[in-house]
């Protein structure tokens, strides 16, 4: 096998200590959708955007088609589409929302839209003034 599980777990469990990355075929479709609402090809975006929101169930009802498409509605149908898959973070900083305040979180600071690097990291580049700095904030 390409990737086989660690037989040196410690807890037993035989976790993989590869990094998978998932990725749904809605993803691809709704990420190309962006890209093309922010190019101006709103058509394309709207047809994009139609065809995961009438493909998300195969029961009735299917969701009506949009009739338009704008960066908000597409960030609303990001957060449909995606409830609890981990992508919301991404999604609120690519669409300028992520420093405003929501339902359990006040406002955040800017300089949160980076993680910290690890210092491990910057000493390891240290021999090389000015090469790695730690983000502002942290």
């Amino acid at each position: 096998s390409k990737y086989q599980f660690s037989h040196t777990s410690p807890d037993g469990n035989y976790y993989s200590s590869v990094d998978m990355i998932l990725l749904r075929y809605a993803e691809i479709f709704m990420m190309r959708a962006e890209a093309k609402l922010r190019k101006g090809d709103n058509a394309g975006a709207l047809a994009d955007m139609n065809k995961v929101r009438t493909s998300r169930t195969a029961r009735a009802p299917i969701p009506a088609a949009l009739p338009a498409i704008t960066l908000d509605i597409l960030y609303r149908e990001y957060g449909f589409e995606f409830y609890w898959e981990g992508l919301r973070r991404n999604t609120q900083i690519r669409f300028g929302h992520y420093e405003d305040k929501w339902t359990e979180k006040t406002d955040t600071d800017v300089n949160k839209r980076l993680f910290p690097i690890p210092q491990v990291a910057i000493d390891g580049a240290s021999n090389t003034p000015g090469y790695l700095v730690q983000n502002k904030g942290y």
